[in-house]
């Protein structure tokens, strides 16, 4: 019976110390894939992350998801670049939004998720990351991806390494015995060998060598406003041409245009959030389309401004949202929302 009792303490010690170092293996594999997402971002300006699921292959969820959760949420909690949003809060979100893996790769459907965390938190979540965990029995291979707001690309990172007892565990599956490994004792023997030295004179022959060298001299390029700024309210069809800074001030410089019927705008109100979550208003009072009448087919030009001591730091807008109103009062044509326009300075 002592001797059941001591094999038992002793396999229970032995497994501890193989799940402990399994567990040691797997967190710095999701360290490797935290730093290699981040490295892989361009960017100056820290973001805002919102960390989804990292399912199986067959689309289960597993213990897997909240020990890599964890983990990354661990990695970039000093980090310059990434700020993590809540977890508890995003995991609610994925709940009743009904977000999975197998719609992931879609554009439209995590640009559609992006603008619901912004409906329900009022952050604007400038990057997705989420992956897929394959189970090759001895080895598992994980992918994560990142996917950047309003860019239709991913970025990918992915780790290979041997599964393990405590994989087994996250994984919900049967945990497997160690495997006891034969080993190998080499013994060191020193042998002597002598051989002959030769000693050769070096002879060093001068010769002048013109290199060209050639200097690049930075220029300085300002980021245009592409045409994709653009949104369409019933017949009214909105574009942003330019977003720039100017004295104390950042003018938004609209163009809209009515080729259906001669229009009226009685005037629109904006608001827009920069990358660190800073909320800026325009009211009413502060553009030039107020009161407007609009021909058949003619562009009418408009001027939006942000007049605020505040705003001479910003270089991005976040999100932009415009209210545009076709009478006094509170009856609104509609609202347009843009994300990640750039400030020129």
């Amino acid at each position: 019976m002592k001797r059941i009792v001591i094999f038992f303490i002793v396999s229970l010690i032995a497994f501890n110390i193989s799940n402990v170092q399994g567990q040691d293996d797997l967190t710095l594999v999701v360290q490797n894939i935290a730093k290699d997402l981040e490295s892989k971002h361009s960017g100056a300006n820290k973001i805002k992350i919102a960390i989804l699921q990292f399912r199986t292959k067959d689309n289960k969820l597993t213990k897997f998801n909240d020990f890599i959760q964890d983990e990354l949420s661990l990695a970039y909690k000093n980090s310059a670049r990434f700020e993590v949003i809540d977890q508890n809060a995003i995991n609610d979100l994925i709940q009743s939004y009904g977000w999975t893996n197998d719609k992931a790769r879609s554009f439209e459907h995590n640009e559609d998720f992006g603008r619901f965390i912004f409906e329900q938190l009022g952050y604007v979540a400038n990057a997705l990351i989420y992956g897929q965990i394959a189970d090759n029995e001895e080895t598992i291979t994980l992918t994560a991806y990142l996917v950047p707001n309003g860019i239709n690309r991913n970025i990918m990172s992915v780790e290979k390494f041997n599964s393990s007892a405590f994989t087994d565990k996250l994984l919900g599956k049967p945990i497997r015995e160690d495997k006891v490994e034969t080993k190998v004792v080499y013994v060191e023997k020193e042998v002597i060998v002598e051989k002959p030295v030769i000693v050769e004179k070096e002879v060093i022959v001068e010769k002048v060598i013109e290199k060209e060298v050639i200097v690049e001299k930075p220029v300085t390029v300002a980021k245009p406003v592409t045409t994709t700024f653009k949104s369409k309210i019933g017949d009214y069809n909105f574009e942003i041409v330019s977003v720039t800074f100017t004295g104390n001030k950042i003018a938004i410089n609209i163009i809209v245009q009515n080729d259906v019927e001669d229009g009226y705008i009685y005037g629109v109100d904006a608001r827009f959030f920069d990358p660190e979550g800073n909320e800026f208003s325009s009211g009413l009072s502060f553009n030039t389309l107020r009161d407007r009448k609009l021909m058949k087919g003619i562009p009418l030009r408009g001027v939006i401004n942000f007049e605020n001591k505040e705003v001479a730091r910003v270089t991005e807008m976040q999100a932009l949202e415009i209210n545009v109103y076709k009478s006094f009062g509170s009856e609104m044509l509609g609202t347009m929302r843009f994300y990640n326009i750039p400030v020129i300075k």
